[in-house]
């Protein structure tokens, strides 16, 4: 929203700035829609290292080859998200510094000013211990706080009368620009899952999924944004289109 930095420009991976290299024909945009093309252990978001080793986002993330054009095939990888969120920081921060305003420092990227103007009181992200954030996982949180989440995206980016995001932002995370996932129920946008292929809840509907039973469930034609947090096994997956299923009924009735 503040034009700091262009989602649709080559990445700006300081780690990458040397001739010829071909992982910079990638976008944040590529990134964000899971299609960057990189290939990475195991099924792609084995970040492990990082999480609880005590790795580097900018040693971990950086590092794996390119196996396909960008854009082309989607790979969930939590890799992405890390390198997303590296190279906003690196276009911010070179913008920042192009402007004269004053020399960029490195704390100079907080999403907590965002948290704060939600009332995300409860919200801390966690960084690697040399602060780079990481944000594809480590965000601690409340059920209260996901749900000023949706309000905000239901508000098409609007909160107390100030624009936060872009416009067109819904729009653009919601839409399926990219490649999409094979045999899944789901389709993909920017950074959230889509519940297009349903044949009972709104085509509309999209979502934000963490791991092992927190969802964010948005859907703006019914006003609607929806939270559930739980533990759940891989043995005993929650259901979340029958949840949502029976919401949307609710609500309709």
């Amino acid at each position: 929203q503040q034009k700091m930095v262009d989602v649709h420009a080559p990445v700006m991976i300081p780690e990458w700035e040397r001739f010829g290299e071909p992982r910079v024909a990638m976008t944040i945009n590529d990134l964000m829609r899971m299609s960057s093309g990189l290939v990475s252990d195991t099924a792609g978001n084995r970040t492990d290292a990082l999480y609880m080793g005590g790795a580097l986002v900018t040693e971990r993330a950086t590092g794996w080859p390119l196996l396909f054009k960008p854009g082309t095939r989607f790979r969930y990888a939590n890799n992405d998200t890390l390198l997303a969120i590296h190279a906003a920081r690196a276009e911010h921060l070179d913008r920042k510094d192009k402007l004269g305003n004053y020399m960029p420092e490195k704390h100079d990227f907080d999403p907590f000013s965002f948290f704060q103007k939600l009332g995300m009181t409860r919200t801390y992200a966690e960084t690697d211990w040399d602060d780079n954030y990481i944000l594809s996982s480590q965000v601690w949180t409340t059920a209260r706080d996901l749900g000023r989440m949706g309000i905000l995206y239901l508000n098409n980016g609007m909160w107390n009368g100030e624009r936060l995001l872009p416009e067109n932002w819904r729009d653009f995370v919601s839409t399926a620009s990219g490649p999409q996932p094979e045999g899944r129920a789901l389709g993909y946008g920017a950074t959230f899952w889509l519940m297009n292929k349903s044949e009972s809840i709104p085509k509309d509907t999209f979502a934000a999924i963490g791991n092992r039973g927190q969802y964010l469930v948005i859907i703006p034609s019914l006003d609607l944004a929806v939270v559930r947090r739980g533990y759940d096994t891989r043995e005993d997956r929650f259901d979340l289109e029958a949840f949502v299923d029976a919401i949307v009924e609710a609500n309709r009735s």
